[in-house]
């Protein structure tokens, strides 16, 4: 009986007690670093009938390093428990609430970027205490955009650092393993994932396969198989950045400079610079992350960057648009995680800035089939077609945030930065995956847009050099040496045109002078894209070998000129050119079957690197000059037995001094060429 009528009082008192409600006002706002928030941080204390309360103590606190409570107050009694009254500056107010149940007081945000929190400590009259936390974001607007610009600064000069110098490490194998990639599609695809996993460069994996495209070397649909493994291999940076070692970012720089600033090999030091530069990615991504973790608490903030979440077309639009600036889709991937992990955008958000991303990274080819073949533009097509339509049907899969698509993301890591990584390796797995099997149909569709034309045939030669392979040197040097066979097959060919020219009078004069024009703008052409090289790091061997391929070029050149001497020498003879038996025109005759298949030689051992090839160009030449020699001691005896020769005589013997100092050029490539790359030839003195 006690315990029960002890119960009924305890539930009368409660029912009896006064019930107050605290209202906060002013929370989460924004404002310019040292300057006063346009509204002051209030509560307002209610009673159970909405009435205000009066008399209530407030007390303001400072809760964080940034900001001070300053003047002016609203309430009764404002007691100081902590600042400086002469300046206005407090860490700690108590101030009773007034007649209309309000205390307020103002707060001046801190000198940085920074949540400034302020704690609200409300004693109620019942004896109950109640905590209310405002927190007010300090914006140097300054500050965040030289950090971010700062930031991704230093995010890009870490990957093409290590882009770069894994290019120098790896890029010759990378380049034997595409040359190899055959028809075999899947094998594309698993050439084109480990070359872009190994370099880090979706771009350049792209641009090489436009360039290999454009020189022959791969057929269209070899070059599909591999920009689709490309996409799968660009996912790897993304899955570096989600292991979280930016904490490390310095310790990781300092080894990577110690190996290149103290290692005694090249090789070494190259990896150095790998390290240095996977530092720098973190470095930068560390950057950007700590000035943009405080705005996750601005609204305004986060109602912008969650506007993806809801326009998927913008956010694809603004992925494509970064990544087509800064020319590096891991850039923008790493952009994206940051955001992720900073709380400023979502799941869905960041997919669809991963797509954009995707969209964007294909213009990097087509920039690189600008005044290329058809062919390397239809290869440039099938990288856009691809990416677009995956990006497509993916965003309209993901278009629900809570279906299937987002959730078996989420359901992989509970890390924002790892669900992005996770994501992005998804959907170009699940893409390329899917387009695998539709290669020969997205090839035929490239060739429908952009179709093939029946070409002009002549006997004109265009050379094709990529400045887009110039970042990476050791395929530059092979471009180099391809565009150079065609310079030699031009050059034969001005120099047969020129003996055709002399013993039968065609072609005329001014096609060899137009040809031997080619052949100068040729190798002004290379020598231009030697020294653009030259400007590169490279490596020792290929040091050794480009200043052999300059003067290759240059004895091609000096070839044609002696093309030239030798329709000027048909030329001083006026009306046809008849020649009588003899041995001056035998010599003549020979020196042009000798030089002609030394030309052929030269040009096969340019190609294929043929030594043997070489050695006969050497033993030719030995031929070639004690026919010479012969030549001038006929033309002698003819002077001294008959006087005064004729000018025909004098031709055919100027015939066989000019095709003599054809021979000595193409003896110093032979000689090159069997030299591994070491000049053993003798200087240009002809």
């Amino acid at each position: 009986m006690r315990t029960a009528l002890f119960l009924l009082i305890s539930i009368f008192s409660l029912l009896a007690a006064e019930n107050y409600t605290v209202q906060e006002f002013g929370n989460s706002q924004n404002g310019r670093i040292e300057t006063l928030l346009e509204e002051p941080l209030q509560i307002r204390v209610t009673d159970s009938g909405s009435m205000p309360v009066g008399g209530v103590a407030v007390e303001f606190e400072i809760n964080s390093d940034g900001g001070i409570l300053a003047y002016p107050f609203v309430g009764e009694d404002p007691l100081i428990l902590e600042g400086d009254t002469a300046s206005g500056a407090f860490s700690t107010v108590l101030i009773l609430t007034d007649s209309d149940g309000c205390a307020a007081i103002s707060l001046r945000l801190g000198g940085s970027t920074s949540n400034n929190q302020v704690e609200a400590r409300v004693f109620l009259p019942d004896g109950t205490e109640e905590r209310i936390r405002f927190s007010a974001l300090a914006v140097d607007l300054e500050s965040i955009i030289f950090q971010i610009l700062g930031g991704l600064a230093i995010f890009l000069l870490g990957m093409k650092m290590m882009s770069e110098s894994l290019q120098t490490v790896a890029g010759n194998r990378m380049r034997s393993i595409l040359k190899r990639v055959t028809s075999n599609r899947v094998l594309a695809l698993m050439a084109g994932a480990l070359m872009t996993a190994v370099i880090q460069s979706s771009s350049a994996t792209s641009v090489i396969a436009v360039s290999f495209v454009n020189s022959g070397l791969i057929v269209l649909r070899q070059a599909v198989g591999v920009i689709i493994g490309a996409n799968i291999g660009t996912t790897i940076t993304g899955q570096l950045i989600a292991f979280k070692v930016t904490h490390y970012a310095l310790p990781i720089v300092a080894v990577g400079f110690a190996m290149y600033a103290f290692a005694k090999t090249r090789r070494i030091q190259s990896w150095g610079r790998v390290i240095v530069g996977l530092g720098l990615i973190f470095l930068g991504m560390t950057l950007m992350k700590d000035i943009l973790g405080p705005l996750k608490t601005s609204m305004a903030v986060k109602h912008f960057f969650m506007s993806f979440s809801t326009n998927p077309l913008l956010a694809i639009l603004a992925g494509t648009l970064i990544t087509s600036i800064i020319q590096s889709s891991s850039a923008t991937v790493g952009l994206t995680m940051t955001l992720a992990g900073a709380g400023l955008i979502d799941l869905q958000g960041a997919f669809y800035l991963v797509l954009g991303d995707n969209i964007g990274t294909t213009v990097t080819a087509q920039l690189s089939a600008i005044g290329a073949g058809r062919t390397a533009k239809q290869t440039a097509m099938a990288h856009t077609l691809f990416n677009v339509i995956g990006a497509v049907y993916m965003g309209l899969l993901i278009t629900d945030s809570s279906g299937f698509v987002l959730n078996f993301v989420r359901s992989t890591s509970g890390d924002p930065l790892r669900q992005v990584a996770n994501a992005h390796s998804m959907f170009n797995i699940f893409n390329a995956l899917l387009f695998i099997p539709l290669v020969p149909f997205l090839a035929r569709l490239c060739q429908f847009i952009i179709p093939d034309r029946e070409e002009d045939k002549s006997d004109e030669i265009e050379l094709m050099l990529d400045d887009n392979l110039l970042d990476s040197p050791s395929l530059a040097i092979d471009n180099l040496e391809r565009e150079m066979v065609k310079m030699a097959s031009y050059a034969e060919a001005t120099v047969t045109g020129a003996i055709s020219c002399f013993f039968k009078g065609y072609p005329k004069t001014g096609k060899i002078m137009y040809m031997e024009d080619r052949v100068d703008y040729m190798q002004r052409d290379l020598t231009i894209y030697a020294s653009k090289l030259f400007q590169r790091v490279l490596d020792q061997n290929q040091s050794l070998k480009l200043p052999v391929l300059i003067h290759t070029i240059n004895d091609l050149e000096r070839v044609s000129d002696h093309a030239v001497n030798i329709v000027e020498a048909r030329n001083r003879i006026s009306g046809s050119f008849m020649i009588e038996p003899g041995e001056l025109a035998d010599a003549a005759v020979l020196a042009s079957e000798i030089v002609t298949e030394m030309l052929a030689s030269t040009s096969l051992s340019l190609e294929f690197h043929d030594r043997e090839a070489s050695q006969k160009v050497l033993a030719l030449e030995s031929r070639l000059n004690r026919l010479d020699e012969n030549a001038r001691i006929s033309y002698t005896e003819c002077l001294t037995r008959n006087g005064q020769d004729g000018l025909k005589r004098l031709a055919l013997l100027d015939f066989a001094d000019y095709c003599e100092r054809i021979g000595d050029h193409l003896t110093n490539i032979a000689q090159s060429l069997l030299g591994g790359g070491v000049w053993h030839g003798t200087d240009d003195i002809h």
